[in-house]
Formats: structure tokens, C-alpha cells, sequence
């Protein structure tokens, strides 16, 4: 059955598809929210380490790796920090700063984060469907038409607009995918040729064995490669390394 009673549709259900939700709410538009996984707010159940660092104080344009800087520096004028943590805090989320300006709910529950925007959703009714898998998108002069898998059953549904966070590629095993990517392609958008980033370096070759043996240990280090050098915590693990000095590090080529 098709239906028109959404503004837009949202695919997936993480940090950017419930706060889009929200603030849609906030100016009287009905969204719903299409998410593949059990569960609304997968990956920010386990950021931080389960406690989930929201925001930081220290965050500006310089922090991101873009073509074009400029953008950066137009999104972060539009919802700043201080927009993220009154947002929060009016919500009863109130942070503690951990290492660098990480901020991080006073509860360090990260599931307090998620609430919030479960709440807000219910209070403004949008509506969230768990476990509905996005299989096929159509658009015409009137909009977007989607098939869905639902409760063991195909359903089709349209609205005039269609929101795509359904995030990148890392963390297969929560979901993540080349779906959004494969819908640019058929919509020719451009699109940028993907690396890894902001993930884990492993270690191979006779050194293995001896980072394996330091698993769960972090130290306090810098860390660095032929164009920028980072000064921060480094984890290792059973595999090579991980911590927020590797993980920033490799969104540039480590």
C-alpha cells in the first residue's frame, strides 16, 4: 500500500537519522524512520566505550578532512557545540568532560543518549520501524517510492522527501553497508573513492604475537605519519592497535 502521510522518510535509524527525526519535529513535520537493525542508536550504544563521547568542546572545521573546508565551516555555524550540549542538557543529559575535551553524559550510560531521541520521537510522533530493510528506491515527479521488508512482509511507501543516514561501510556486523552508496550510483551522483578511516591498525608478520601479549593495555603516546602526528591514548589489542590517537590517524592514510 502506498502512503503519503510522511514529509520524508529516513533510512536508518543511528545518531544522524533520530536527530534529523527530531528536529524535523520541531518544525511540525512527520518523518518515519526506517531502521535494518533490532534496535534504533547501534553505534552509539558502543561509542566511547559504552558510554558514548557525544560532543567535544574543542570542536571546529580543522577537525575535518574535506575538499572543500568550507562546508565544514558552514554545517558547524549552523549547530554548534554549545546548540549540542543545550540540547542534551535540556533533555536531562548533563556531560563531564573527559581527556582533550571529550564530553561524555555524567551517567556514562550511552543508552541515556539513545532514550533521548526515542522520547522526543514519541513525544512529536515520528514513527520508527525496526528491523525494515530498504530493498528497492524508485523516484518520480512526485517523489520517492520505496519497497521495504516489514514483519515478514514486503511494503511500498512514498513521500516527497527522503533522507539518506544509513552511515559508511565499518562495522559490518552492525549493519553498515555500501547501500547508500549504490543509491548515489543510481542516482549519478558524484561520488568520492572510499578508504578506511577512523579504524584499527592491525598487525601482522612476526610482530603479532608480541602485541597480542599487551592486549588491554593503553598508554599515553604520540603517534604519527609523514603528515600529521597525534598526541593521545593508544589501545592495544589482540590484533595490533587501536585508541583515539590510531583511530584519528587513520582517517589519514596510516
Amino acid at each position: 500500500m502506498t502512503d503519503l502521510q510522511y514529509d520524508a522518510i529516513i533510512i536508518g535509524g543511528g545518531a544522524c537519522g533520530l536527530m534529523c527525526a527530531v528536529q524535523a519535529g520541531f518544525l511540525g513535520k512527520k518523518t518515519l524512520v526506517l531502521e535494518k537493525n533490532d534496535k534504533v542508536g547501534a553505534k552509539i550504544l558502543i561509542s566511547g566505550g559504552g558510554r558514548c563521547n557525544y560532543t567535544n568542546y574543542y570542536t571546529s572545521a580543522q577537525n575535518f578532512i574535506s575538499k572543500n573546508e568550507h562546508f565544514c565551516k558552514s554545517a558547524l555555524s549552523q549547530w554548534t557545540v554549545e546548540d549540542t550540549i543545550s540540547f542534551f542538557e535540556m533533555n536531562g543529559i548533563y556531560g563531564q568532560e573527559k581527556t582533550l575535551g571529550q564530553l561524555f553524559p555524567s551517567t556514562n550510560k550511552a543508552k541515556d543518549i539513545v532514550s533521548v531521541f526515542e522520547d522526543l520521537c514519541a513525544q512529536m510522533e515520528q514513527d520508527i520501524f525496526i528491523n525494515a530493510n530498504v530493498t528497492k528506491i524508485e523516484k518520480n515527479d512526485h517523489g520517492f517510492h520505496l519497497v521495504y521488508e516489514h514483519e515478514g512482509k514486503q511494503k511500498k511507501i512514498s513521500s516527497g522527501k527522503l533522507i539518506m543516514a544509513t552511515g559508511g561501510l565499518p562495522i559490518a556486523k552492525m549493519g553498515a553497508s555500501d547501500f547508500a552508496l549504490k543509491i548515489a550510483k543510481q542516482f549519478d551522483l558524484k561520488i568520492e573513492t572510499t578508504t578506511p578511516a577512523l579504524v584499527p591498525l592491525t598487525i601482522t608478520g612476526k610482530e603479532e604475537a608480541w602485541y597480542a601479549h599487551l592486549s588491554g593495555n593503553s598508554i599515553y603516546a604520540i603517534v604519527s605519519n609523514d603528515k600529521i602526528s597525534f598526541e593521545e591514548n593508544i589501545l592495544f589489542t589482540h590484533w595490533g592497535l587501536s585508541g583515539p590517537a590510531i583511530l584519528r590517524l587513520s582517517a589519514w592514510g596510516a
